[in-house]
C-alpha cells in the first residue's frame, strides 16, 4: 500500500457537509445549538472564519481521512439565521484572494541569549586606549597601527618589541602577555529575537528572502513587523558607552534565520525568523527605512 502526499490545494479539497445538530435548553441558561460538519481539514478551517464572526466556538478534530468540527452557539450569541434548527446550516462564505489576504497567523515570539567569543579588542578599555594612541601619535597614526603592533609582539615577543611606551598604554602590555599564552578572545553574550508564525498553507510559502540582508534599529524593525508592545520593551538598546561601538559600525538587527516548514498533514506554514542584536558593519550591510 502506498501513500500519496501533495500539497496541491484542489476545490474538493474544501467542500465539507453538516452530520448533525442538536438544540438544547442549556439547563434553563438560554438557547444552545451544536452543529457537527465533516469535511476536509482546509475545508473547515476556512470555514471556521465565518463561524468565529457568527459568534460560535468551534472544535475540529483531524483523526482518519476526513476531519470533523463541533461547532456550538449559545446564550445571545446565537445568530437570527441558525435560531431556527429546521433550516440548513449557513455555510461559510466563499474563499477568495481577499479571505486569504486577511488571515492573521498565529505569532510567538522567543528572546534568546547566545554566547560567543569575541577579540579582545573589542573591550571597552582597549578601544578606548586605541583612540588616545591616535590622538597622541597624531596625524597617519591609525587604531590599526595600535591593534597590529600588539598582535605581532604576542606572536613574537623577542623580535617585535612594541615601539611605543607601555607606560603610556599600560593596556597594550597586558594583550601582549595575553596574546602569548594564546588568549586572543573572550566570551560574550548577544540577544536574539526569534518570531515563529503558524498560518494556512492556502497562503503559499513566503518569498526567497534577499542574498545580502539589511540591518535595521530597532523602532523600524518593530514598526516594519508589527511587533506587540510586550515585544517592543524586552528589545535591547545600544550600549551608552561609545567605545562598544567600533568604528565603522551600527548597533541594530540583522536577520540571521528565514527558514519555512509546510506540513502536508495539516497544511499548516511555519515561519521561523531570528534577528540578532549587535554592532554590525556598515561596510557589509546597508542600513533599512
Amino acid at each position: 500500500m502506498a501513500t500519496i502526499k501533495t500539497n496541491v490545494i484542489n476545490p474538493d479539497q474544501l467542500q465539507y457537509i453538516e452530520i448533525s445538530r442538536e438544540s438544547s435548553s442549556g439547563d434553563g441558561t438560554g438557547l444552545v445549538l451544536t452543529y457537527r460538519y465533516r469535511g476536509s481539514k482546509d475545508a473547515l478551517r476556512v470555514a471556521s472564519l465565518s463561524w468565529v464572526l457568527a459568534g460560535g466556538r468551534y472544535h475540529i478534530t483531524e483523526n482518519g481521512p476526513y476531519s470533523e468540527a463541533t461547532v456550538t452557539y449559545s446564550g445571545t450569541a446565537v445568530p437570527i439565521q441558525y435560531s431556527n434548527t429546521d433550516q440548513p446550516a449557513v455555510s461559510p462564505a466563499p474563499i477568495t484572494d481577499t479571505t486569504l489576504q486577511n488571515e492573521t497567523p498565529s505569532f510567538r515570539f522567543e528572546f534568546r541569549t547566545e554566547y560567543i567569543d569575541a577579540s579582545l579588542f573589542e573591550l571597552a578599555k582597549v578601544r578606548e586606549e586605541a583612540k588616545k594612541f591616535v590622538e597622541i601619535f597624531g596625524e597617519g597614526a591609525t587604531q590599526a597601527d595600535y591593534f597590529s603592533a600588539i598582535r605581532f609582539a604576542g606572536e613574537d615577543p623577542k623580535n617585535n618589541k612594541l615601539t611605543f611606551s607601555t607606560v603610556l598604554f599600560p593596556i597594550a602590555k597586558e594583550l601582549v602577555t595575553k596574546f602569548a599564552r594564546g588568549q586572543t578572545s573572550f566570551q560574550t553574550s548577544r540577544v536574539s529575537l526569534t518570531r515563529i508564525s503558524s498560518y494556512s498553507g492556502l497562503n503559499g510559502l513566503p518569498k526567497t528572502p534577499p542574498i545580502i540582508p539589511v540591518i535595521y534599529d530597532g523602532l523600524t524593525l518593530a514598526n516594519l513587523n508589527r511587533f506587540p508592545n510586550s515585544v517592543r520593551t524586552m528589545m535591547p538598546k545600544a550600549p551608552a558607552d561609545q567605545n562598544l561601538t567600533p568604528e565603522g559600525t551600527k548597533w541594530s538587527w540583522l536577520k540571521v534565520n528565514d527558514s519555512t516548514s509546510l506540513v502536508i498533514k495539516t497544511n499548516q506554514v511555519e515561519l521561523n525568523e531570528t534577528w540578532t542584536f549587535a554592532a554590525w558593519d556598515l561596510f557589509a550591510y546597508n542600513v533599512g527605512t
